[in-house]
């Protein structure tokens, strides 16, 4: 055995050695900005310092963890999916978020990876749970919704999750509250525990509405993100079925929203009382099977 390899030896049953010490820790709760911590010691900034072997040591850590999964599932019952390839997976989704930055990316990547290792069935892929859960994108206003929009807006996420489980169950991938303008932002800073920008709060919603099944549109109120959404989802993002859920005090007066029939599955329901989406509601998520649903027109209003 050379030098070199002598060295790898030794410092590999050292490394065992003190693995095998080690005692179970009780799983942490991790942040985005915990995942941003760690892996900044992992990847530190080169400081063009001579000798300076940030890089290196980053690329050589990778390859350590590599390993470390690979042998993960050489000792445990392997997912018929590799990690190297859910991995590739991941790196394929989170690239597909353009409004996010690349540090953005790699803690969302390293937290995927952390819900793999801890739950089996997140093994079968990458974002997707175990079964067949529909996960819905619900937009509603924000910036411009007061009391009686927020009211609204209840009203009708009462009637949706009236349907949560006919057929389908429902993963909510934005939460199931209607917001303001005086709470969402904190709503944002609760739920991912960073501080409200809007290049933070963009780069969050798109990375959630990459993974829907379906975007329902709540219009309770003028909104003029809904339109960017919206055209981020039909252009760049997965192009999953859209529903309009449209109160006739907000009437949708943008006409490059009308009639998207020919570029995207979608369906209008107008309404004055929340109550009257039940039967359209059920008629619609009882069509729905992951991203594609049967052919229906363009255009239906409820009690229509």
């Amino acid at each position: 055995m050379g030098s070199t390899d002598q060295f790898h030896s030794l410092a590999a049953d050292e490394l065992f050695q003190r693995l095998a010490r080690g005692a179970a820790r009780p799983a942490a709760r991790w942040t985005p900005a915990d995942a941003a911590r760690l892996l900044g010691r992992m990847r530190p900034a080169p400081s063009g310092l001579p000798g300076d072997q940030a890089r290196e040591r980053g690329e050589l850590a990778a390859a350590f963890l590599a390993g470390v999964a690979q042998g993960h599932e050489e000792a445990h019952a392997s997912p018929a999916t590799s990690l190297f390839d859910l991995a590739m997976q991941a790196a394929r989704t989170l690239l597909k978020n353009r409004a996010a930055t690349q540090a953005d990316r790699a803690s969302h990547a390293f937290l995927a990876g952390l819900r793999a290792a801890r739950t089996p069935a997140a093994l079968m892929s990458f974002d997707e749970p175990a079964g067949l859960d529909l996960r819905l994108f619900v937009r509603q206003p924000f910036t411009e919704s007061g009391e009686t929009q927020q009211g609204v807006v209840a009203s009708v996420l009462e009637r949706i999750r009236a349907r949560d489980g006919q057929p389908h169950a429902f993963r909510y991938l934005t939460g199931c509250r209607a917001e303001s303008a005086d709470t969402f932002r904190t709503s944002f800073e609760r739920e991912t525990g960073r501080a409200f920008t809007p290049e933070t709060f963009r780069a969050h919603r798109l990375r959630q509405l990459d993974q829907a099944d379906v975007f329902v549109n709540i219009r309770a109120g003028m909104s003029e993100s809904s339109a960017f959404e919206l055209s981020y989802h039909v252009f760049r993002g997965a192009c999953t079925p859209i529903l309009f859920l449209v109160w006739k005090q907000a009437p949708i007066r943008t006409t490059l929203l009308k009639d998207l029939g020919t570029l995207c599955d979608v369906t209008y329901l107008e309404f004055d009382d929340p109550a009257e989406l039940d039967a359209p509601l059920a008629d619609f998520f009882g069509s729905c099977e992951r991203g594609r649903r049967s052919a229906r027109p363009a255009l239906a209003r409820a009690g229509a």
